[in-house]
């Protein structure tokens, strides 16, 4: 008799589990398909302001040209870049050279915030890029994001509507090899967001 209970949760317990599972394919086939979303009235017709990006650097990681590169090919119409690293001698800021030097026309700086006066390095860096920046619009984005040349164009008209103060983005970990790397980028994909 508690057997046959037992079996009967367990398949009632399997179907529920299939169905949600179904339903949750759907919805992601749903969302990885749709077409973009309009932009609410007139803010596709806005000028788009000048934005401050902000990237806080700490040495050399996998892909860190790549990443980087990604930003400078932003289309967008006004838009500084202003890197951050505690010296002078930080590898990334290399990498930073060699992209100025490829692409001049668009605006770059490098802050040297010196070491922390509190706990957090990075966000003591970002608080010293964000007081050298030259726009009221700021976007930050860490040194393993990479992103499309219409990053900008997507994330700051929403900015422009008088009831948003902040914007955020969902993003996925792209494993750079190895099993670790694997398991890093699952982490960032949905641990991060969640």
């Amino acid at each position: 008799m508690v057997g046959r209970a037992l079996l009967l949760i367990a398949i009632a317990g399997l179907a529920s589990s299939t169905v949600y599972l179904f339903l949750a394919l759907i919805a992601a086939l749903r969302f990885r398909f749709a077409p973009p979303e309009a932009s609410p009235s007139g803010e596709r017709d806005a000028p788009l302001p000048a934005v401050s990006l902000l990237k806080p650097l700490h040495g050399m990681e996998p892909h860190l040209e790549e990443n980087l590169e990604s930003f400078f090919r932003q289309d967008y119409p006004a838009f500084e870049m202003i890197f951050g690293t505690r010296n002078g001698s930080d590898a990334a800021l290399g990498v930073v050279e060699a992209l100025r030097w490829k692409y001049p026309g668009v605006k770059t700086r490098a802050i040297l915030s010196g070491e922390p006066a509190y706990p957090s390095p990075k966000v003591y860096a970002v608080e010293k890029m964000a007081a050298a920046s030259s726009y009221q619009y700021l976007v930050i984005t860490d040194s393993d994001v990479r992103v499309t040349s219409d990053f900008l164009k997507r994330i700051v008209p929403p900015l422009l509507q008088p009831s948003v103060g902040l914007v955020t983005c969902m993003y996925r970990g792209v494993p750079t090899g190895g099993l670790w790397s694997v398991l890093e980028a699952l982490g960032m994909s949905v641990e991060m967001t969640s």
